[in-house]
């Protein structure tokens, strides 16, 4: 119990961080003067927000499978319990994994998240 708060204050406060970063107002004024200097020394800076987006769609891809996968645990998992006609071994064994799809689950919506604002920072700092 004591990790899993240890871990979602971990994760608030990461977060809390990263929305300070996207509105201080200093930090993209900072980024856009880089950008400005980069420009006018011959660099491309376009780029940048295509890796992002490339980023930020891939990451989004691999979530999306993840969450596929749960979906599919919990309907193997259901069907293994429904089948299971009494035998308890079975029907722990189902319980088991769903269990373990929904930690997976949490798992994959933390990293959603962190992702999210991860990226969300860096694109601001292209606009």
């Amino acid at each position: 119990m004591k990790k899993i708060i240890i871990t979602l204050l971990l994760l608030f406060s990461l977060s809390t961080s990263l929305c300070f970063a996207q509105t201080n107002p200093s930090l993209k004024d900072a980024f856009n003067n880089v950008e400005e200097i980069s420009e006018d020394a011959g660099y491309q800076t376009s780029q940048d927000a295509n890796l992002i987006d490339t980023i930020g769609g891939l990451i989004s891809f691999v979530l999306s499978v993840l969450g596929i996968i749960f979906v599919l645990l919990i309907i193997y998992s259901g069907f293994i319990w429904m089948i299971a006609g009494g035998e308890e071994k079975k029907v722990t064994e189902a319980k088991d994994t769903i269990k373990q799809a929904i930690i997976g689950l949490v798992i994959v919506l933390a990293a959603y998240v962190l992702s999210y604002f991860i990226i969300e920072t860096f694109s601001i700092f292209t606009d």
